[in-house]
């Protein structure tokens, strides 16, 4: 049973988003996460076009403020509290029905984000390190990237391979983290300025990776922990929340109120090791996963 899309979890998320009480959203971010929009969603990282402009809608007419990068790095660098019901839209990847269908959606409703792009990933077609279970894909090539940018998606660094920096020598965790940028950078033209860890949960980074995106050069780095950023911001361990395919409006709405952000697992490290005994435990009965570099 995949325990991310289980009817009890979908039942107790509902419980959740009815039962809870909001969050005070006033100053700090709230940072959505996707990461494919496709018309044949059928795994938790991808939602539909329909749904995806479910959630656009919502926060158009509800009074969400949809912030860009430039905004989020003025406040954060200065501790500047952001305006009421503030949201920061990003993706991860680099999937390219992003470009296909993500991206009209922003510009039909003018919403800035910022897409988080593997960068040995650019122009090809495959899985991550982390997805051998799922089908090959494409992921946005050269040109996608350079138009997404000009209409205003900033373009930011996942990295080159999708591989948790924990899971690296510090070696190459450096190069994942220094060496996407350049790659990046050289082909928009313009210096990437924010990174997003890969997986992101609590356990998948260290301090010490956190040092070494600052000595990069980044500005901003974002995580997979769930939950608000108030100020004073941690500006290289920033928050965000995973947006799922069974995530209604109703749903929806609970994640911008906050009603999650008192019970998400993947926010505790105890949580991580249990997940990684029965990571190494699939891989060595499947023997076929998908390597780093494949």
């Amino acid at each position: 049973m995949n325990l991310r899309q289980s009817p009890l979890r979908i039942f107790l998320r509902q419980l959740v988003a009815h039962y809870f009480p909001p969050r005070s959203v006033v100053g700090g971010l709230r940072v959505l996460v996707y990461h494919r929009v496709r018309p044949d969603a059928d795994d938790p990282r991808s939602v539909t076009p329909q749904r995806f402009r479910e959630h656009l809608t919502v926060l158009r007419d509800d009074g969400w403020q949809v912030v860009g990068l430039d905004e989020v790095i003025t406040a954060v660098q200065n501790n500047h509290p952001f305006p009421k019901r503030a949201v920061l839209i990003s993706f991860d990847d680099g999937y390219a029905d992003l470009y296909d269908y993500a991206f009209p959606l922003l510009q039909e409703f003018r919403f800035p984000a910022v897409v988080f792009m593997l960068a040995r990933y650019v122009g090809r077609v495959g899985r991550t390190y982390s997805e051998a279970n799922y089908p090959e894909a494409p992921f946005l090539t050269a040109a996608q990237l350079r138009e997404m940018q000009r209409a205003g998606i900033e373009i930011g660094s996942h990295g080159l391979w999708h591989v948790p920096l924990a899971h690296l020598s510090s070696k190459e965790a450096e190069q994942e983290v220094q060496l996407s940028k350049e790659i990046l950078s050289d082909l928009l033209g313009a210096p990437v300025r924010a990174f997003s860890y890969p997986w992101g949960r609590a356990g998948d980074f260290s301090e010490a990776h956190v040092r070494m995106v600052e000595r990069a050069g980044y500005q901003l780095a974002f995580t997979m922990v769930h939950g608000f950023n108030p100020p004073p911001y941690e500006r290289f361990r920033l928050r965000r929340c995973h947006v799922y395919p069974w995530d209604t409006v109703p749903l929806f709405t609970a994640i911008l109120e906050g009603r999650f952000d008192g019970w998400c697992l993947k926010n505790s490290k105890l949580w991580q090791h249990p997940r990684r005994w029965l990571r190494r435990l699939r891989k060595s009965l499947t023997r076929d996963g998908v390597g780093k570099k494949s």
